[in-house]
């Protein structure tokens, strides 16, 4: 026998693979009549985003949400009896302060695919809160949701919350009063009452000295504009023995540190529907205020009615 160990048997190799090919990504196939992003849940900025400028307007909220008339006309006959002004403006103006606080404050719910918000602090006759569902809208380009839903019971695990309008400046009545604008301009809508022949310098001192006069009573009202947190004050200049009465004017003011800022003047029932917006109920605002906004509502209800009897004359 020979003395040549036998070499060890080698394993055999298993022939190496070349690597599958990688899959191409899946393409989603838009599906005719879709909702876009339908599934996802948009962030509290992203939803706000659909506002556009926030500036708590009418507008603003038309462009985020399709509201139709079946729905406000629920939610109008759902909440505590009150007068919302031609077309719900005044309840237009309310939601647009409050839906995009809440979403801010991610103050909301969703149930699927629901977005579901308080309607602020309304309520029905019974005390019980009231709510509002959107869904998304499948023609986005007008308004990316839509109002389908009016309620006060949300299928959500925890109602949502109305929001916190935080805390206003504090009035000092005797800091000094500033007009920011021109009061004499000639393309102005709203003119100074009684103030035919005074000089400019003459109309900024009766302004301003009523704006002191009104903030030494407390007759002020909050309001909140584009984030800015001011106040309606009361200008009082044809007469001052009756402060239940409408004023003249109502002048928007910002409070910067001793200064109190006048930003406009305008007319009187003018400051009701946004000041109604902070209020929890309308018996919470000032008489003055309530009666300019009746004062105004009856004289819009008798120029309708004298544009309807010209109407039936001239056809008649």
């Amino acid at each position: 026998m020979s003395d040549t160990p036998t070499p060890a048997l080698e394993p055999r190799r298993t022939p190496e693979r070349a690597p599958a090919p990688a899959h191409p990504p899946a393409v989603a196939v838009p599906v005719e009549g879709a909702v876009e992003d339908a599934g996802r849940q948009p962030t509290a900025a992203q939803l706000l985003a659909g506002f556009g400028e926030a500036d708590f307007s009418v507008q603003s909220l038309f462009r985020f949400v399709f509201i139709p008339a079946g729905r406000l006309g629920f939610l109008k006959e759902l909440a505590r009896d009150e007068d919302w002004g031609d077309k719900e403006f005044v309840l237009l103006r309310y939601l647009a302060l409050h839906l995009p606080l809440e979403i801010e404050q991610g103050r909301f719910e969703w149930n699927d695919e629901q977005l579901v918000l308080a309607a602020g602090e309304l309520t029905t006759v019974g005390g019980a809160p009231i709510y509002v569902g959107l869904v998304r809208n499948s023609n986005p380009q007008d308004n990316p949701w839509v109002m389908n839903w009016v309620g006060e019971r949300p299928s959500t695990s925890e109602p949502p919350e109305p929001a916190e309008l935080g805390a206003w400046p504090a009035l000092d009545p005797g800091a000094e009063v500033v007009c920011s604008f021109d009061l004499a301009d000639a393309d102005r809508r709203t003119r100074l009452a009684d103030a035919d022949g005074a000089g400019p310098i003459a109309q900024v001192s009766a302004l301003c000295g009523a704006v002191s006069w009104a903030l030494h009573r407390r007759l002020a009202v909050r309001q909140l504009h584009a984030g800015t947190r001011g106040y309606f004050v009361p200008v009082y200049l044809s007469q001052r023995e009756d402060l239940t009465l409408a004023p003249d004017h109502v002048a928007p003011i910002v409070c910067q540190s001793r200064r109190v800022i006048v930003r406009e003047l305008l007319g009187s029932h003018v400051a009701y529907p946004p000041a109604r917006a902070i209020v929890e109920r309308w018996e919470q605002l000032p008489t003055w205020l309530i009666e300019s906004w009746d004062s105004a509502m009856e004289a819009a209800s008798g120029a309708k009615s004298t544009t309807t009897d010209a109407s039936e004359g001239v056809e008649a």
